[in-house]
């Protein structure tokens, strides 16, 4: 039976994402350089008695530390989970802004300082009461780059996901306020006047929206499922279906990933982001598929049925949907980077989507392949559907043997159009090199969309 072709929220074109990003991107640009104008219109008692290259060096750094306060307002806007700007950049890519602003933050915050000591000839402040906004700021500083270096280089200090996260998390709450108080009383500039509303004003908003953060995460009762069912989907791969309270309807398009807080007695109450596997066909359940390969994971399959959890979401726009209609279709799939696709999949064989599609799926071993069967009878419900897959470890089956790189890549895709739609999913080298392989036989980057995502 053929189901009715769904309404999702209207989705925007990518000349629509473009033009709308570029009006964020204008108007952010905007904000700073409001922001560098504040020394100048408002200058500080400080900057009287300086001249020349020194007066330059004050000047300068004082912008820098304004540009820092507004790049923090925008590292929070960021970490918000913006639904409008999950529709036009997707949240993932959102939050690999988040990082590099990060980095942003932490560079000019120690340039800040070392440009208005130059100005005084590298002359630093006496140890004295009547220093301590100086202080603080050092105070700051340190704390900021603490909070970027430990995200960017986790894994190397071995720090635990759920440990490194509860870290930022308070980490960034507690420096906040500090900055502004050092804002204020370092310069006579935002003592008084419009400087001084404005610094108010600014750390209001960040208030808003830290307290919007914490509200979704410590008051979830709309967003709360029971899991109903859990059990093995291949070797090392689970399934978890999860119901609505009452019978309820959960909206998103197929390919779209949610944040999952499991409330059991058995796994960590930590989140974590995962693709929806199910088809949006059937909105009274949700279906991942999570293989078992961390610490957190490798328990996913004590959640037992009537268990809670907490779902933020959905995201993402790794989905066909954002494609013209019958528009033909390669996905390549690493391992578990099936689950996007798989949804896609589903949903078209419901609704009778007969385009062309193409899947290549690498995977470790045949026993690593989620719901085979399941697969060939979507082969049969989709004519045009085809399936190739990719073995690396396993020289004892029926497929092609062998890690998946340019030279195979291209002969699989013998024959198919260049400007065919492009969705890839798996480990994060694996997506790299296929992207790199893809626009060497020549298939247009803008083509290809890649589900990449890294908190």
């Amino acid at each position: 039976m053929i189901a009715k072709r769904m309404d999702f929220p209207a989705v925007f074109t990518l000349k629509t994402r473009i033009a709308l990003g570029g009006v964020c991107i204008l108007l952010a640009l905007l904000i700073i350089a409001g922001a560098w104008t504040i020394p100048f219109v408002f200058e500080s008692p400080s900057l009287y008695y300086k001249f020349g290259m020194d007066k330059t060096l004050l000047r300068s750094g004082q912008i820098l530390g304004v540009t820092v306060a507004v790049l923090v307002f925008f590292q929070i806007l960021l970490a918000s989970r913006v639904k409008f700007l999950d529709r036009i950049f997707s949240l993932n890519r959102v939050y690999g802004f988040h990082r590099i602003n990060g980095v942003m933050i932490a560079s000019l915050a120690l340039s800040h300082p070392i440009l208005v000591i130059a100005s005084d000839n590298f002359t630093f402040f006496p140890f004295e009461k009547r220093y301590w906004p100086q202080f603080l700021g050092v105070g700051v500083l340190t704390c900021f780059l603490v909070i970027v270096t430990t995200a960017n280089w986790r894994l190397f200090f071995g720090f635990a996901f759920h440990n490194w996260l509860r870290f930022h998390r308070l980490a960034t709450v507690s420096i906040i306020p500090l900055m502004f108080i050092h804002i204020l009383y370092v310069s006579e500039t935002f003592k008084t006047g419009f400087p001084h509303t404005l610094v108010f004003a600014a750390s209001g908003m960040i208030c808003c929206l830290i307290l919007r953060i914490w509200y979704r995460r410590f008051f979830p009762e709309k967003r709360r499922l029971f899991v109903s069912n859990v059990e093995p989907a291949g070797r090392e791969a689970y399934t978890v279906d999860v119901t609505l309270h009452g019978g309820g309807n959960f909206n998103y398009m197929p390919g779209q990933f949610v944040f999952i807080t499991p409330l059991s007695a058995e796994v960590p109450k930590e989140e974590h982001p995962f693709t929806i596997a199910s088809t949006p066909t059937r909105r009274d359940a949700l279906q991942f598929v999570i293989r078992a390969a961390g610490d957190w994971t490798g328990k996913i399959n004590r959640l037992m049925p009537g268990e809670s959890v907490v779902i933020d979401g959905p995201y993402g726009l790794f989905s066909h949907i954002v494609l013209s209609e019958n528009e033909p279709v390669v996905m390549i799939a690493g391992g578990i980077g099936i689950t996007p696709m798989l949804s896609m999949i589903r949903y078209m064989a419901d609704v009778g989507d007969q385009r062309e599609i193409l899947l290549i799926w690498s995977n470790k071993t045949t026993e690593h392949i989620v719901f085979p069967e399941e697969f060939k009878k979507l082969e049969i419900r989709l004519r045009r559907f085809r399936i190739i897959h990719v073995i690396t470890r396993d020289r004892e089956n029926d497929h092609g043997y062998g890690r998946l790189d340019r030279s195979k890549l291209e002969k699989m895709l013998n024959g198919w159009s260049r400007k065919s739609k492009v969705f890839i999913c798996g480990p994060f080298d694996m997506m790299k090199e296929m992207s790199r392989a893809l626009k060497i036989i020549g298939f247009s980057p803008a083509g290809v969309y890649k589900e990449e995502f890294k908190l």
